[in-house]
């Protein structure tokens, strides 16, 4: 089984995941934009027990959003966020801190395979991946 580690930019939080992603896309949904203030979020998504804190679990900070089914969990001495969760409680970690904590080729199983929610586009992508509503 695979398992893969990230880490906060000042290394006091250390995340394990473990396993294959459920979803490995583009998310372009009002959610994501509104909780991460991005214009769309490139995820790597698993079931919420694959994803766990390792270490610095006194750092770790999670802000509830106020109306939505949603967190994003970050590091209180640096502000890197670690990871958020979607309304159906996957835990998703950011394509881009996945890269930095991993040098090299992200792994073709985490690599964006399509965009989520491109009718609520707010930039568009000039790419070939399938674009979905």
């Amino acid at each position: 089984m695979r398992t893969s580690k990230v880490r906060c930019d000042c290394h006091a939080v250390e995340v394990t995941i473990t396993g294959d992603p459920k979803v490995h896309a583009f998310c372009h949904c009002e959610d994501c934009r509104e909780l991460l203030q991005v214009p769309y979020h490139s995820i790597i998504a698993w079931e919420p027990e694959k994803v766990e804190i390792a270490q610095g679990q006194e750092n770790v900070v999670e802000y509830q959003h106020p109306s939505k089914r949603m967190k994003r969990v970050f590091c209180k001495r640096c502000g890197d966020v670690l990871y958020n969760t979607n309304a159906m409680g996957w835990k998703l970690v950011s394509q881009l801190l996945f890269r930095k904590c991993n040098p090299g080729e992200l792994p073709t199983a985490f690599q964006s395979n399509a965009h989520f929610f491109y009718d609520r586009r707010i930039v568009e992508i000039d790419d070939e991946l399938p674009k979905r509503e």
